[in-house]
């Protein structure tokens, strides 16, 4: 796996918010199961950002946030 800098992202627009691929899922050796699913954030370049559960990329993982007025959100596609 190829490291990138925030240079790469930083400033990009999110065009999209959706679930991962069957593709994208097998491409990281990961099975899609119905309770399960994946979020994805494409970006204006194409590059596509994804949560997993460890630096090893051993499963898809869950993206959590706070907005502005401090409630916490989860996002699902």
């Amino acid at each position: 796996m190829e490291s990138t800098t925030d240079d790469n992202i930083a400033g990009q627009r999110i065009v999209a918010v959706r679930a991962m691929t069957s593709e994208e899922l097998e491409r990281e050796g990961w099975q899609a199961h119905d309770w399960q699913s994946t979020v994805v954030l494409e970006l204006e370049s194409g590059t596509i950002l994804y949560p997993s559960t460890d630096p090893e990329g051993n499963a898809p993982g869950a993206i959590f946030g706070i907005d502005a007025d401090d409630t916490a959100f989860a996002l699902y596609p």
